[in-house]
């Protein structure tokens, strides 16, 4: 969303149609429609529609078409879409490219898809598909929870990318301060305050507007945005040589949350990774929502409404 509003492939106002499912041409034999690649979104295996929807809608449902056409475009139509080398630019802007630098051993870092990565891995060219799976964070693309983490909380503050730190002071036995760990700020990202406001209020619709699928996740007192995940994969047993897919055919999928509050001013950022836990909304939302009711009531409680007569 952010990389699609600020290269000016959509802006504020536009709207994509979701009529249902894509069938994306085979590009060796673009007439012949038993060749095309079926893409769906999770709303039409309900029977939904989502019909047109602008970004802040897009991303508060979600809807997967939506995010498959500014990333990839649509051949046909000749649809401008960010295509690999913009993908991949704001990927490794928000952070993915690489380890966070946090203050403990052993992280990991994952290289971001781009169409030369996919030449040297696997000696093919890089296609309109490869980019409509990582406009919704499916295919090549691989992440951390903290990756994750980082780049939400780079959406709550206004788009500063941050190094996550485990140790905020040093004091001695006495409660002297020896050390004081500054927040650091690894880049600011290339996007217009008008832009990244139309991505938060997206996280915040998903929370508390009527149809988003982030409902669960609200706090009496207390204004959150967040985002759910529903990943796709494939779970490789030798035996079988084949991905585990349940009997409607269906991969299994893991579970995810990411929130921040209070939204006019953010305190705290969660995120809920559930190894093959199923739908984000239903399994991790409630554990990012525990976490937030514990903040806001122990840690940094709200204040009590004023009442007057």
């Amino acid at each position: 969303a952010s990389a699609a509003l600020q290269e000016g492939i959509i802006d504020g106002g536009s709207k994509i149609v979701d009529s249902g499912p894509i069938a994306l041409p085979n590009r060796f034999a673009p007439n012949d429609p038993t060749l095309a690649q079926r893409f769906v979104s999770w709303n039409h295996k309900l029977g939904i529609v989502h019909g047109p929807i602008d970004v802040v809608q897009a991303l508060a449902l979600p809807n997967d078409i939506f995010f498959y056409l500014i990333a990839g475009g649509y051949p046909p139509t000749q649809s401008p879409g960010l295509g690999p080398k913009l993908l991949s630019k704001w990927t490794n802007l928000y952070g993915y490219g690489d380890t966070t630098g946090i203050d403990l051993p052993g992280e990991v870092g994952v290289v971001v898809p781009n169409d030369q990565w996919k030449r040297q891995l696997y000696a093919e060219s890089w296609t309109t598909g490869d980019s409509y799976n990582m406009g919704i964070g499916q295919g090549y693309v691989l992440a951390t929870p903290l990756q994750v983490l980082v780049s939400a909380a780079a959406v709550a503050n206004g788009g500063k990318v941050m190094q996550p730190q485990v140790v905020y002071q040093i004091t001695d036995a006495n409660a002297g301060l020896q050390h004081d760990f500054t927040p650091k700020v690894v880049r600011e990202l290339p996007i217009s305050p008008e832009n990244m406001q139309l991505v938060q209020q997206g996280m915040w619709t998903a929370v508390n507007g009527d149809f988003g699928t982030s409902v669960a996740a609200r706090i009496p007192g207390v204004t959150l945005a967040g985002k759910t995940g529903t990943a796709e994969y494939c779970e490789y047993i030798p035996e079988e040589q084949d991905c585990l897919r349940d009997e409607k055919d269906n991969l299994p999928t893991h579970a995810w949350y990411v929130g921040y509050g209070p939204f006019e001013d953010p305190e705290i950022a969660v995120v809920a990774f559930i190894y093959n836990g199923g739908e984000g909304s239903a399994t991790a939302i409630p554990v990012v929502r525990k976490v937030m009711e514990t903040y806001f009531t122990e840690i940094s409680p709200r204040p009590e409404p004023v009442v007057t007569e």
